[in-house]
């Protein structure tokens, strides 16, 4: 069936291609997966269609449960058939306007996305689900396409290009802007409201590291962030009473809750680092200082400085808290971090030297997260920690010091938490 299309025509580089919109029940009907269009190769074409993952239903579900749901362009290419373009030009003011017009298809050209494979099939499957979004629109690029050696060599380039340079968004630019995603609407509302992060107490980066001459912040945004996505798996696990995987909680991080989910779970952050400041205090100390250097011997370059002032100590202690929590909901977070408030927290001295610190050359090691975690969790209930979990911390100590595996365990069993 021949249709006709608003379009606006356009060129770059070598390229001419057309602007419109398509409704979901045209791309339905109209766009087809890419098959033989980039490869003639049986291989190629199956690697092109694994491209297509399962993340398309990820789509489909955000097209069926958001009502604000926007999705950028899609880029199709249009081969065979018998596109006609006629051109409108507009006067306006003595002006002229040019590449204004309809585009025309006889119904029988055969379209691809070269960009979109997965908002293509996203939009198919939640129109299967529900016709009653058949008349929504999507912005389309529409490329002509020549199913030729040198023409599948321009489309793959095309198609190559388009997706080697796309960036995905920075976790910066998320905890920035995002409203849907909980744990960035909170932390925003932290950093605008309470005293430990307020001010430049949080180093805004995209990087979990803090500047050598940064010596006001307590911890880096993407650090806090990460620490709150810690606390939020505590949270939910506590409020709808069942636990949560790591995939569970990032799908959950696309939709936005009710405001009285958000309101809780501020409520939740406050009250944990109040207790963060009541029991530790250099915490509260750094909390009370307003000098642009607040935070200099708390990282000293010569000792290494505090745990909790060192993104790599801060996040896997805010990471075991949340794991001893979530094995026993008898506990209190105030319980759990009382046991700590004797722990060594210099970072150069024992346990954590050679560990978050090398004395020979006065840095921060930054490889040994995991251990860290697992160290933390262990000085509190070694019962806690998996046989796997056990085993790889003895085996990583034992690496780090030289010494057997078993004595590992000895040493680490000294560090236990009374």
């Amino acid at each position: 069936m021949a249709i006709k299309i608003p379009a606006i025509r356009g060129k770059i580089g070598n390229t001419v291609y057309y602007i419109t919109n398509l409704t979901f029940k045209q791309v339905n009907e109209l766009v087809k997966r890419v098959d033989s269009e980039l490869h003639t190769s049986n291989s190629l074409k199956e690697e092109i269609q694994r491209s297509l993952t399962q993340n398309y239903k990820q789509i489909e579900e955000y097209i069926l449960n958001r009502e604000d749901h926007f999705f950028d362009s899609l880029v199709l290419a249009v081969y065979d058939g018998d596109p006609q373009w006629t051109e409108v030009r507009y006067e306006i003011n003595q002006e002229t306007y040019y590449n204004i017009g309809l585009l025309e298809l006889s119904g029988t050209e055969k379209i691809f996305p070269v960009d979109g494979q997965h908002r293509v099939e996203g939009i198919k499957a939640a129109l299967q689900r529900n016709s009653e979004i058949e008349n929504e629109t999507i912005s389309v690029m529409l490329i002509g396409h020549s199913n030729t050696p040198e023409g599948r060599q321009r489309s793959r380039r095309i198609f190559s290009t388009l997706n080697r340079y796309v960036k995905p968004v920075r976790l910066g630019d998320i905890i920035a802007l995002d409203e849907d995603d909980i744990v960035a609407i909170v932390t925003r509302e932290l950093l605008e409201s309470y005293p430990l992060f307020m001010g430049n107490k949080i180093k805004a980066s995209n990087s979990k590291s803090i500047p050598k001459t940064d010596k006001a912040a307590f911890t880096s945004l993407m650090t806090l962030y990460d620490c709150h996505i810690s606390l939020l798996n505590v949270f939910l696990s506590e409020t709808n009473r069942k636990k949560y995987t790591a995939k569970q909680i990032k799908d959950y991080l696309k939709y936005r809750p009710t405001e009285k989910v958000i309101t809780n779970f501020t409520t939740y952050l406050t009250d944990f680092w109040n207790l963060m400041r009541s029991n530790f205090d250099e915490i509260e100390t750094f909390t009370q200082n307003q000098a642009d250097n607040a935070a200099d011997e708390l990282r000293s370059p010569n000792t290494g400085g505090n745990l909790f002032f060192r993104p790599i100590g801060l996040l896997p202690f805010v990471e075991a808290i949340a794991k001893i929590k979530t094995t026993n909901e008898t506990l209190s977070f105030d319980d759990i971090l009382q046991k700590y408030t004797n722990m060594n927290r210099i970072v150069s001295q024992a346990p954590w030297n050679k560990i978050l610190w090398n004395p020979l050359t006065n840095k921060m090691i930054m490889k040994n997260q995991s251990l860290v975690k697992y160290m933390l969790i262990h000085f509190f209930n070694p019962n806690l920690l998996s046989l796997k979990e056990k085993d790889e911390m003895e085996s990583k100590y034992a690496t780090i010091f030289n010494i057997e595996k078993e004595n590992a365990e000895q040493i680490i069993n000294l560090y236990q938490l009374q």
